[in-house]
């Protein structure tokens, strides 16, 4: 299962690889997004409507268990592991990918003010002003917006009761992501992206 699934990219990479994939998004409109990606590459994925937080699914129903860019989202971070817990199988897997987006130790902060500052000169980068702005009123009710670290994900997994967890700090992909950036932003970006896994008992 691809948990927050959006668009489908996980979803699909899995489905390129022949497994079974469902995709769950608590938003409509990218659930449609994921249904015409996966039409257009013709695979096939189950796609449900609903909430990371609140599973429509039986026990010990997946494999596996993934998420992109999610757990920083959510109101209830620690609510939405347990589920994520419930719907797997014994010795199931689980993987999610985020990353210390917001981190508040002021290098950290001076580093994204001066990238903001030069994507509004350079008109360039509007996606994250724009993302800024939306999620910048509910910050404080997102407990993970400014304290996404792979420290604390691990231990929200272990809390959880999920074994064997681990951190992969993804160096291949953020040196493939750094190459592709220009001088400004390879000196001003601070990509900290990170995959933590954990193994239900």
């Amino acid at each position: 299962m691809d948990v927050g699934t959006g668009t489908g990219f996980l979803a699909l990479l899995f489905a390129e690889m022949g497994h079974e994939v469902t995709g769950i998004d608590i938003s409509a409109g990218m659930l449609e997004k994921a249904r015409n990606n996966s039409d257009n590459m013709g695979l096939e994925i189950d796609l449900f409507h609903g909430d990371a937080e609140n599973l429509p699914f039986e026990d010990g129903h997946f494999d596996l268990v993934v998420s992109k860019y999610l757990l920083w989202t959510l109101p209830e971070p620690s609510c939405a592991i347990r589920e994520w817990k419930r719907v797997l199988k014994p010795e199931g897997m689980i993987f999610a990918i985020d990353g210390n987006w917001f981190d508040p130790r002021p290098d950290k902060c001076i580093k994204r003010m001066l990238s903001e500052f030069a994507a509004r000169f350079a008109k360039k980068n509007q996606y994250n002003l724009i993302f800024k702005d939306c999620y910048g009123p509910i910050r404080n009710s997102l407990p993970l917006y400014e304290k996404m670290s792979p420290e604390n994900a691990s231990l929200l997994f272990s809390e959880t009761g999920f074994v064997n967890t681990a951190i992969n700090p993804l160096r291949e992909v953020q040196e493939f992501q750094k190459n592709r950036h220009s001088f400004s932003q390879r000196l001003l970006g601070d990509n900290s992206i990170f995959l933590i896994s954990g193994q239900k008992k």
